[in-house]
């Protein structure tokens, strides 16, 4: 209860800021959602809510509460540098041995990145990336990607400065990815009822083998993996992503909210237009059985050039 009643303060708190400063608005990509982090993150959430204050990034609280998450699972005897931030400081990696510590300079850290990524204008997918990056992320996709993170650009990116420093490889290129695995991701709160309930399953199947024609936890094709999140909402799809795109009502792109479905072409040689489906999780993401594993993907590059639509029930 203590702590709910902080987390409520803190919205509050930004809130009255944002009134008594003309203009004050927050970009949408810039609340994610809620954490769903382990025990062991969730007791670093005080910390993490005084800190943020300090630096005045209270609204990003989740954000890094899920950064803490993939850096270290929250397990400080394990890794008492819990937000790998020893580097940002100059540091060789894991210098940092209180937890404490690890804090203050991550979120010190993460402060600067977000003053410099607004400044350049770019969006908050590249200021995350760049805490695993390093803040010349951060020009990067400003000068060469129009200040919008992808997959497609952390890859060259990293490319490039791999090369640069003869290693083989250079960072996380899926660091963004990584983050959002470990929130509730919503782009307002009005997403489609049941959402919660739908968003849990996904958790449940995260890294299932994709098995064409699959419809169990050993291996599960798209249209089956939408089907499991339907039930749960207590919907019934049809059975192939084409008969699920005939069954709804489709909408624009600037009407979809989490849970609605989300339907592309020409994924494969299968004889109908719509050949992948899978479910928005919002701010331009979304939950399916693809590739090799059902997975949270990037609405960009491979399935922005084969995408069609959403749909709603």
């Amino acid at each position: 209860m203590r702590v709910i009643g902080k987390r409520i303060m803190n919205i509050l708190m930004v809130l009255s800021l944002c009134l008594l400063i003309t203009g004050c608005e927050f970009e949408e990509d810039e609340l994610y959602g809620t954490a769903n982090v382990s025990p062991l993150v969730e007791r670093w959430r005080e910390d993490v809510e005084r800190i943020a204050m300090e630096y005045e990034i209270s609204e990003h609280v989740e954000l890094i509460l899920a950064m803490i998450a993939q850096e270290s699972g929250g397990n400080s005897e394990k890794y008492p540098d819990i937000l790998q931030s020893s580097e940002s400081a100059g540091l060789p990696p894991g210098a940092i041995t209180d937890p404490i510590k690890s804090l203050e300079q991550g979120i010190k850290y993460f402060a600067s990145l977000i003053d410099s990524g607004k400044k350049a204008r770019v969006d908050m997918d590249t200021i995350l990336q760049s805490y695993n990056f390093g803040g010349g992320y951060i020009p990067y996709i400003q000068n060469n990607y129009a200040g919008k993170h992808s997959e497609t650009a952390a890859r060259a990116f990293s490319t490039q400065m791999a090369a640069k420093m003869g290693w083989s490889k250079y960072g996380d290129v899926k660091y963004v990815e990584h983050v959002h695995s470990h929130m509730n991701m919503t782009s307002s709160g009005n997403a489609v009822e049941g959402y919660d309930a739908m968003y849990k399953v996904m958790k449940e199947y995260e890294g299932v083998p994709y098995l064409f024609a699959g419809t169990s936890k050993r291996g599960i094709d798209c249209s089956a993996m939408t089907q499991v999140l339907y039930r749960e909402i207590g919907i019934s799809l049809p059975r192939t992503a084409q008969s699920q795109y005939d069954f709804v009502r489709h909408i624009s792109e600037d009407q979809a909210r989490p849970g609605d479905l989300v339907f592309f072409t020409k994924t494969y040689n299968s004889g109908t237009f719509i050949t992948h489906v899978g479910v928005y999780t919002g701010n331009g993401r979304f939950f399916h059985a693809g590739g090799t594993q059902c997975q949270f993907s990037d609405l960009q590059g491979y399935y922005r050039q084969h995408f069609v639509g959403f749909g709603r029930k």
